[in-house]
């Protein structure tokens, strides 16, 4: 009888965990299983093979189901993703960019180059700063849950969130 009660109750938390949690999530583990894929070789064909292969064998449904299941709740309940610290490669007009996710925000470099650039948020004045070459430039700071300043070198602007999107709905 014992066995069945702790039963219920872990099957009970587990569904609580999934239901109640509210959050779609960033769903990390899916995501660089299917990065990798898309990356895998330069052969779209060898790629969708691979694909294929993953479907299969079923690395796409397991990794979906724990972050639907698991991750994404954590991520919820915590704040934070069990699988940051994520990394990624971005074409730019000047070349490719090696993107790090951080604790703070994220470091970028200019592959091939000593070119890099951090992008901080600072949670106590809710504020994200460029840091780049030893000086530190504000981008954005929100206000409040309605409110964001946007800074352009010497100059800024306030944003009202809620007037903004009541003048693009009215279009």
């Amino acid at each position: 009888m014992k066995k069945i009660k702790v039963s219920v109750a872990t099957l009970l938390v587990g569904t609580s965990m999934v239901l109640m949690s509210s959050c779609i999530g960033s769903f990390g583990l899916f995501n660089k299983v299917l990065t990798w894929n898309s990356k895998a070789t330069n052969n779209k064909f060898v790629n969708e093979l691979i694909f294929l292969g993953l479907f299969v064998l079923p690395v796409y449904e397991v990794s979906l189901f724990l972050d639907g299941v698991l991750f994404n709740s954590l991520e919820f309940w915590t704040g934070k993703s069990p699988i940051a610290g994520a990394e990624t490669t971005v074409k730019g007009s000047k070349g490719e960019y090696h993107v790090k996710a951080t604790a703070t925000g994220y470091h970028v470099e200019l592959i091939g180059s000593t070119a890099s650039a951090d992008f901080l948020f600072d949670e106590a004045s809710k504020t994200w700063t460029l840091n780049e070459n030893g000086t530190s430039t504000p981008l954005v700071q929100f206000v409040d849950d309605n409110t964001a300043k946007f800074y352009f070198g010497a100059s800024e602007m306030t944003v009202n969130m809620a007037n903004t999107l009541n003048l693009l709905a009215a279009r």
